[in-house]
């Protein structure tokens, strides 16, 4: 019975310890994998034995991560064991995908703790594959339509400039399209200049003084919503026989532009003395001056206005409106000669063809003619060349009111209107006083006790009558101005009459 007992016992021991180690070699024939996972915060690490539930799905180890776009650090999100991974042969956990969605990251491996370690290390993107090439027989017939269509095109482009040529320019209004500035030998786009400091600002642009080589030069910087009155006033310059010595000299034109903006260049001769209305602030005159002032200036308007025949070797010289003429755009030179600058709003009128379309109230205010503030303007080449006298009237009535030669006190320089309605009349102002009253700037007993002075003086109220065909012409202006000034300082014109006539009688003081 005892040995039966032994028997029994040591059978039972030894199933234990084989049993024992059967789950020993089970366990360590087990895959092991790095496990990581959080819940609640809390985040744990350790290791899984993964455990195949069916001999035809291996089991293997996986890890998923994100990667911080801006710090590029990473963070793993979770570790363990992964049942079926038919894709993950490797031993090492690789993400080879080009491309993470939304900044995750995946990978899997089969070897026991091969999940410890993880990378990403995206496939390079493969060369486009090369597109099968068309038959000789289509790359021919290809090739054949394009060099046709080409041909086709090159002529119908060659007739086009050449008719363009051919046929004689004539406009109405100025041109809205840029001209082409690469090919005129005006263009200095090329030559270096620098600009040395501002002169002034105007509605248009900035004029500065600017040094090109040599050559003390004016530039006036259009910016971009400019553009048209660049183009009005190159366009302006460029017409045949503009090149007068009381017409401010064109040199040329450019476009510069940066990264920022792009601006638009009138180069021109520098005026020393600058405009005469800034002359005028800082200086009075004398009547030698005032006369050559005065008649350049009415030189310039005459030439401006004046249409000259076409001739073998120049073309036709239109007649042109300023359509802004005040003393600001009146430039005096080193030895005080007047020309005429700002062709901004300048319109060219061209024989036998209307004057189109345009808007007439435009200008400077204090120097607008009644009709224009009362907005009755009669769309004539006519019409426009009043307008201008009209102004020219008042430049006279400034040049006036700073000379010395009666001897008397000279008060200091205002704009015409001035004294009368402010520094800043509203246009409103401007047409109750000059268009209902008929004001115009007082004219003082000084003045009309000389008779040099008197003589300007009624010329200029023959300038600004209230009815425009009752105006001087330019020409007549000028030949008044010009009598004026051909006589000696103690001789004088006295106007006896207010026809469009040069006074008839002379008349001689003794200073």
């Amino acid at each position: 019975m005892r040995r039966l007992m032994h028997f029994l016992f040591y059978f039972s021991l030894l199933i234990v310890i084989k049993g024992s180690l059967s789950r020993a070699r089970l366990a360590e024939s087990s895959l092991k994998c790095v496990s990581y996972q959080c819940k609640d915060g809390e985040c744990k690490e350790g290791i899984d034995v993964c455990e195949e539930a069916e001999p035809d799905r291996p089991v293997g180890c996986f890890v998923v991560w994100t990667t911080n776009n801006v710090t590029n650090e990473v963070n793993v999100t979770l570790k363990g064991c992964f049942t079926n991974p038919t894709e993950c042969n490797n031993t090492e956990c690789i993400d080879t995908t080009t491309y993470a969605k939304k900044n995750l990251n995946y990978c899997c491996c089969r070897g026991s703790m091969c999940n410890r370690e993880h990378k990403w290390i995206p496939e390079a993107t493969k060369a486009p594959e090369m597109m099968h090439t068309v038959d000789h027989e289509s790359s021919f017939w290809l090739i054949f339509i394009i060099g046709v269509g080409s041909s086709l095109v090159a002529m119908v482009a060659i007739t086009v400039v050449y008719v363009t040529h051919k046929k004689q320019a004539m406009f109405n209004e100025i041109p809205t399209v840029e001209p082409d500035i690469s090919n005129s030998s005006t263009n200095i786009s090329h030559r270096p200049i620098d600009l040395k400091d501002i002169k002034a600002r105007g509605r248009f642009g900035v004029v500065w003084r600017a040094q090109l080589g040599n050559q003390e030069v004016a530039v006036k910087i259009f910016p971009m919503q400019e553009r048209q009155s660049w183009i009005t006033e190159q366009d302006i310059f460029k017409l045949p026989r503009m090149n007068h010595p009381n017409i401010l000299e064109f040199i040329g034109c450019e476009k510069r532009s940066d990264m920022a903006s792009t601006d638009f260049w009138l180069i021109t001769a520098y005026c020393e003395n600058g405009s005469l209305c800034d002359f005028l602030k800082a200086h009075t005159v004398s009547w030698t001056e005032l006369c050559k002032i005065a008649t350049t200036m009415a030189r310039g308007l005459t030439h401006l206005h004046e249409e000259i025949q076409s001739s073998r070797t120049d073309g036709l010289k239109p007649s042109i409106a300023h359509r802004d003429f005040k003393s600001k755009n009146v430039l005096l030179k080193a030895d005080l000669t007047a020309c005429i600058a700002d062709f901004g709003l300048a319109l060219v009128f061209t024989p036998g063809k209307s004057c189109g379309d345009t808007h007439g109230q435009v200008g400077t205010r204090r120097y607008m003619a009644p009709e224009v503030l009362e907005g009755a303007i009669n769309f004539t080449r006519d019409a426009f060349l009043r307008i201008d006298v009209y102004a020219c009237g008042l430049v006279l009535w400034e040049l006036v009111s700073r000379c010395t030669v009666h001897g008397g006190p000279v008060d200091e320089y205002r704009l015409p209107f001035e004294a009368e309605l402010g520094p800043h009349p509203t246009l409103e102002e401007m047409q109750d006083n000059v268009v209902t009253k008929k004001l115009r700037p007082r004219i003082f007993d000084p003045w009309r006790h000389h008779p040099g002075l008197v003589a300007i003086c009624e010329t200029m109220e023959d300038c600004w009558d209230h009815d425009a065909e009752a105006r001087l012409s330019s020409s007549c202006v000028l030949e008044r101005l010009s009598q004026y000034a051909r006589f000696p300082t103690r001789q004088y014109f006295v106007a006896t009459n207010t026809t469009n006539e040069l006074p008839a009688k002379l008349a001689t003081e003794s200073l």
